[in-house]
């Protein structure tokens, strides 16, 4: 049983007009044949999938043209081609080691042209429906937790 919750920082990104923006991020590594290093990925609940760039999926043997699925998509104000492929992803603990993680599979889109400030960008579809996430923005924390906690704090049966 991993000891959650896991708290992480924010980091900051920016400045944007004048302010600092600080991101919601956390620690992960791809794993196809091979690991990637350990980068930085932004939690995003509204983006509908995982997206990665295209130059972390190759340092684990994966290629854009292995994809079993494409679908254009709208990021940042512009359509792109996505392809999906099926990837394991470890989430690690703030300051924890590399052999500290929770790891499980889900379905990586793979954007071309990258163009997010952080190589990989966590969504609906394979991050928040493996996990409770909760943004503290006056804390500048986001705490990660089973993916049951929410429905067992607050006593309500998860949607099917």
């Amino acid at each position: 049983m991993t000891d959650f919750p896991w708290l992480y920082r924010y980091a900051e990104d920016g400045p944007r007009r004048g302010t600092v923006v600080v991101r919601p991020v956390v620690p992960v590594t791809l794993v196809g044949a091979d690991l990637s290093t350990p980068v930085l990925a932004l939690i995003d609940s509204g983006s509908e999938h995982v997206l990665a760039a295209p130059w972390l999926a190759n340092a684990v043997g994966v290629d854009a043209s292995s994809a079993h699925d494409e679908i254009d998509l709208g990021i940042g104000g512009h359509t792109i081609r996505v392809g999906f492929v099926d990837l394991r992803i470890r989430l690690h603990p703030d300051g924890g080691s590399d052999d500290e993680y929770v790891e499980w599979e889900c379905e990586v889109g793979l954007v071309s042209q990258w163009k997010p400030t952080f190589p990989v960008i966590l969504g609906q579809r394979g991050f928040f429906d493996e996990f409770t996430v909760t943004f503290g923005r006056q804390a500048q924390t986001v705490a990660v937790e089973e993916w049951a906690a929410f429905d067992d704090r607050f006593g309500i049966q998860y949607a099917v």
